[in-house]
């Protein structure tokens, strides 16, 4: 008989239970259920192709930007036109010394000059005497500081202390200039005054002082006494 101290006795072990192998196929899923399945797995990969083509017809749709104007050359083309146009000049102090009107006005940026149909302009010397100009047709320079009448130009002064009628001077061209207080003329003028006519070949006139330069051949005729 062995001893139960004996540990070189075989451990009693449980009985040994045999497994079977599971070698059955698990049953097909549906048609549609692996269409979905499917779908779902590549719903990822889908929707970044949707992105990139959703991205691609943006930029493709989108305008190309303008070139910029500011750094194109400017062009003679009036860039604004106002009916109804006045400006008025002040000194460095009292009322307006001066007023530009215009029944039509169009800028032209290449040149900064202002294109005026229909102009009146009214400017006061020191003193208070007025000079009044109206011309068919004008080309001022942008900061009014010079402006020349075209088109049936006529100019014409206050009457001063101790003079009888306004001087009234006429020309198909005649220039202003704000900046020397003065209007000229290269071209035949007439000169009238009362029952005075003047004819010249041009003029300067100095509305500061009243003082009067004719050029040319003058001839006038003056009212009998």
């Amino acid at each position: 008989m062995a001893s139960l101290d004996d540990d070189t006795s075989p451990l009693p072990l449980p009985p040994l239970v045999a497994t079977r192998a599971v070698d059955a196929a698990r049953p097909a899923l549906p048609r549609g259920e692996r269409w979905r399945q499917a779908l779902l797995g590549h719903l990822p990969l889908f929707l970044m192709a949707l992105l990139a083509g959703a991205t691609w017809w943006l930029v493709q749709q989108t305008p190309e930007p303008e070139p910029d104007r500011a750094a194109q050359a400017p062009t003679h083309e009036p860039d604004y036109e106002m009916h109804g146009f006045s400006v008025q000049h002040y000194g460095q102090a009292g009322p307006a010394r001066g007023v530009i009107e215009g029944e039509v006005v169009r800028h032209h940026p290449d040149t900064d000059t202002l294109e005026i149909d229909g102009l009146s302009l009214r400017w006061r010397d020191d003193a208070g005497n007025l000079l009044r100009a109206r011309a068919a047709h004008a080309i001022a320079q942008g900061d009014g500081s010079e402006v020349r009448l075209m088109g049936g130009a006529t100019v014409e002064r206050d009457r001063l202390p101790g003079e009888s009628a306004p001087l009234q001077f006429s020309s198909e061209e005649m220039v202003f200039d704000r900046r020397q207080d003065q209007v000229r003329s290269d071209r035949p003028v007439v000169l009238r005054q009362g029952g005075s006519v003047i004819e010249a070949r041009g003029l300067t006139y100095w509305h500061a002082d009243a003082r009067l330069e004719l050029r040319g051949a003058v001839r006038g005729r003056l009212p009998a006494r």
